[in-house]
Order: C-alpha cells, then sequence, then structure tokens
C-alpha cells in the first residue's frame, strides 16, 4: 500500500460552562479524543491535532 497524508480543518461549535474560551479550548485538548477510524481500502496510521485556533466573533449586540 502506498503512503499518503491528508490535511482536514474541522470545525466544532461547543457549549461551554467556562467563561473565557482558553479554558474551554485547553480542556478539549486535554481530554477530548480524535477518531479517525479504518475503511476497507484505507487504513489509518497516525493523527494528530496539529494546530488549534480559536476565533474571536464580533458581538452584534455592541454597538458596533
Amino acid at each position: 500500500m502506498k503512503t499518503q497524508e491528508l490535511f482536514f480543518i474541522v470545525r466544532i461549535e461547543v457549549e461551554t460552562a467556562y467563561e473565557h474560551l482558553s479554558d474551554t479550548l485547553k480542556e478539549m485538548e486535554e481530554t477530548s479524543r480524535f477518531l479517525m477510524t479504518n475503511s476497507p481500502k484505507v487504513k489509518v496510521v497516525n493523527s494528530e491535532i496539529l494546530t488549534t485556533k480559536t476565533r474571536n466573533l464580533k458581538n452584534s449586540t455592541d454597538g458596533a
């Protein structure tokens, strides 16, 4: 079989009890699991989250 690298960009929307986004992100990185499974013709050899990024969306009610 031939080895290839694939890159996926994933957007995840969550509800959180944390006040700060950094706390939510930290918990997700430490406790959540990312799972890619094999298919009949593709065997997943390795996977990892390469980077995490947060966006600060403008609040539409802030008068801006």
